[in-house]
């Protein structure tokens, strides 16, 4: 059996972590399966993308069994880490929104991959963890530049420092969750809010999830110019020409 697998259907990629015997602990070849995934996905112009564990949960975070201990190759754990950044990067760079659904638990390095997702769908007894602190270690999958710029510092701190449990619907009122949903239907939601996307502009979508990842990091004035490129190279594409005849013929776009 394949770590990860996925297929695309009417232009929505499912990605599935498929390692339920693990609780889809994420190992070596995990992340590059996901690579692998989200190359094939941008190849066949994929228009959104479902990262999902499946209806029981979504990953309980790093394969422990497939690292090293104290007194391996001190290059080894970043080497491995390296592999999941690639992940993280290929999420932020493709054109297509990725929803995240996660059922029962997303932990450590797994709860940075959710967050590395434009959207995410939590079940409603779902919870986020961060347990680093617990093993003498440092918080990885990038939860340390994520949490505080979206909870706050001091908040991120209590779930980084004490690695408590963050329940779904705190996540939520954070706004680290964009939607709840019953307990086994978080994969279902997220592939609704997909196809949604994947019926949208798909220039104007590609540009809107690059000024929202670039307004995480740069100055309003470099902003402002990213800005002013989106809108001009939208507003001359042909689902621009559809949205304004929508609107005239105050009908629904029909996008290409």
């Amino acid at each position: 059996m394949s770590a990860v697998r996925w297929a695309v259907t009417d232009g929505i990629g499912t990605v599935t972590l498929d390692r339920p015997d693990v609780r889809n602990a994420l190992d070596d070849e995990s992340w590059t399966l996901l690579a692998d995934a989200v190359a094939e996905l941008r190849a066949e112009h994929a228009r959104a993308m479902v990262l999902t564990g499946g209806d029981r949960f979504f990953s309980s975070g790093g394969d422990v069994s497939s690292m090293g201990g104290a007194g391996g190759r001190v290059a080894a754990a970043a080497d491995r880490l390296q592999r999941g950044h690639h992940v993280f990067r290929q999420l932020a760079a493709a054109e297509f929104p990725v929803v995240a659904a996660v059922e029962r638990y997303a932990i450590g390095v797994a709860w940075g991959l959710a967050l590395a997702c434009d959207l995410v769908v939590a079940a409603r007894d779902a919870f986020f963890q961060a347990p680093f602190a617990l093993r003498g270690l440092v918080a990885d999958g990038a939860s340390a530049w994520t949490l505080p710029r979206t909870a706050g510092r001091h908040r991120a701190a209590r779930y980084l420092l004490l690695a408590e449990r963050m329940p779904a619907t705190e996540a939520y009122d954070l706004g680290l969750v964009t939607e709840l949903a019953e307990p086994g239907s978080a994969t279902a939601v997220a592939t609704e809010l997909a196809r949604r996307l994947a019926a949208g502009p798909a220039d104007a979508t590609a540009l809107t999830k690059s000024l929202i990842r670039q307004g995480e990091n740069v100055p309003l004035e470099a902003f402002l110019e990213a800005e002013r490129l989106a809108v001009a190279l939208a507003g001359h594409s042909n689902d621009a020409a559809e949205g304004r005849a929508a609107f005239r013929e105050k009908r629904e776009p029909r996008f290409s």
